[in-house]
This record gives structure tokens, sequence and C-alpha cells, in this order.
């Protein structure tokens, strides 16, 4: 079979016209994409305070459901609780105090419900942090920072209850 060799003429790049055909269809692309980029990541922001707070959500209801069911666990062996049964926090974490107060204490119960060491908390003005905490009005308040402080989650220690306002 004979072969076929190309000039190396004809292939020396791209037309002015395919090059402006591309920087439009680029150009295009950016004036769609760019403005949808704050909504992006102020959805992505609104995940992460989401996930922050179900897994807050959850282990309190775990460390809940262990107490009404077995007061005795070794899971609750370093968990201080509310005499309705909510957690408070590990004893090494937290103060002896039986209630959530002060933002050290929210900071000792974040640290025994989430056992991680990410996202990080703050009680400061540290920026480097994923959330800042604070109490108010005797419950605990989480802050998401990069959000500007928008979003947060509440914990509730007298009934449990966690939310969060990502709106």
């Amino acid at each position: 079979m004979p072969m076929l060799l190309l000039s190396a003429e004809r292939f020396r790049g791209f037309s002015l016209l395919q090059s402006a055909v591309a920087l439009a269809v680029m150009a295009l692309g950016m004036l769609f994409l760019v403005p949808r980029l704050d909504d992006l990541i102020d959805e992505a922001y609104r995940a992460h305070v989401k996930a922050v707070g179900s897994a807050i959500q959850v282990s309190a209801h775990t460390f809940h459901k262990v107490w009404l069911t077995d007061r005795n666990s070794r899971l609750l062996i370093d968990m201080k609780m509310t005499e309705s049964g909510w957690p408070l926090g590990r004893k090494e974490d937290v103060d002896a105090s039986s209630e959530v107060t002060g933002a050290e204490r929210c900071t000792g119960l974040w640290t025994s419900l989430l056992d991680i060491e990410v996202p990080t908390l703050t009680s400061g003005d540290s920026l480097s942090a994923d959330f800042r905490v604070e109490e108010v009005e005797g419950r605990c308040r989480y802050y998401h920072q990069l959000s500007g402080n928008r979003y947060y989650i509440e914990y509730d220690a007298a009934n449990g209850r966690v939310s969060w306002n990502i709106r």
C-alpha cells in the first residue's frame, strides 16, 4: 500500500477567523459562568454548614439514645450529660459546671461530638478556622466564617435540638 505524504505547508496553524470564533465562544462561556460562580460558592458554603450540622445532630442523638437505653455504657464513661440526657461534652473537653455556658464550653462540646480535627473551630478572631463559636442565650452557636458568618449551626443542650441557618 502506498504511503500518502502530506504537505507541511498545508497545516501551518489556525486562520484568523477560526481564532476569532474560538475566542468568541470562550467569551460567551465566561459571560454565563462568572455570574454563576458566586452562587456555586454560596451553595458550597451552605452544604458545608449542613453537613457539619448533621454530623453534630447525629452524634448528639446517638449519645442521647445510649443514655436512654444504657446509662452505664462505656460510651458515656467520660461524657457529661444534662439531666434529660443530652451531651455537654467529654469531661476532659469541658469544665465542671453542668450547664453549657461560654465559648470554651461550646468548644469542648464541638470537640466531643465531632471527635475530629476538621472542620476547624476558633473562639477568637482567627480567620483561618472554618467556624467561630459563641454562646448565645445558653446555646452554642457555630458561625461559618467563609460565608461572612451568615450561616451558622446552633446546639441547645436543654432539648438536644441542632439547627442550622443556611438562608
